[in-house]
């Protein structure tokens, strides 16, 4: 497995190293484009937009990296090789994690630095990116195209249709989520939790993938 990781990654970066630049290189120029035809009262607004921007990124990166094995059955030929199938899996999310990672940085460093102020807050965002790029991965892997694109998300926007819900303006629960989120370890704790649930997702998705029966992983 440790030799085996790092091909199934860089084969998947030789395939999709095209969309995956030209996308990173629009996200910029758009990034960019905007910063200048921005105002100083918009900045508020333009850095939710960089967020959302590297959002829809990594809901899209899953149709790249695992719409093409399931729909050519690239997932049944590999099982016939000497490839371990956690790898296999596995591979996709170092992938897509590496990306959204390297998008987040660049994007949010050059054009929303208040993002990062306190640094902990740009870590929660990264880490929230990462959770919503693993649902969306991972419900790629699991599910049909019928089914794939809506799953992830909508694992992802529950919990934070619910939170509106019963935390809203104003409210004693939103006071108190404030103030935890103030709190010097808030922000750390947040980012830690995110991690633990990415984490996990990885973990249940390449465990299931490892036993799944082949006519599960093709469209």
């Amino acid at each position: 497995m440790n030799r085996t990781l790092p091909a199934l990654v860089a084969k998947d970066l030789r395939l999709h190293r095209q969309p995956i630049a030209l996308t990173t290189a629009a996200l910029l120029a758009i990034c960019a484009a905007a910063t200048h035809v921005g105002s100083d009262r918009g900045m508020s607004a333009f850095a939710g937009f960089v967020f959302r921007a590297n959002a829809l990124m990594v809901v899209f990166l899953p149709e790249w990296l695992v719409a093409r094995e399931r729909a050519k059955r690239t997932f049944a030929w590999l099982r016939t090789l000497p490839v371990d199938d956690h790898a296999l899996a596995g591979s996709k999310f170092l992938l897509a994690a590496a990306v959204c990672v390297a998008q987040w940085t660049a994007t949010s460093g050059l054009f929303a630095p208040t993002l990062w102020s306190p640094w902990t807050t740009g870590l929660v965002l990264q880490c929230m990116l990462l959770v919503l790029g693993a649902l969306c991965l991972g419900a790629r892997l699991r599910f049909n195209w019928h089914y794939a694109q809506m799953a992830g998300l909508l694992v992802f926007v529950a919990p934070v249709m619910l939170f509106t819900a019963f935390a809203g303006e104003g409210t004693a629960r939103r006071a108190a989520f404030e103030a935890l989120w103030n709190a010097p370890y808030g922000r750390p704790l947040a980012a830690a939790g995110l991690l633990l649930i990415y984490l996990s997702i990885v973990g249940i998705i390449v465990r299931w993938f490892a036993r799944a029966d082949t006519y599960r992983i093709v469209d």
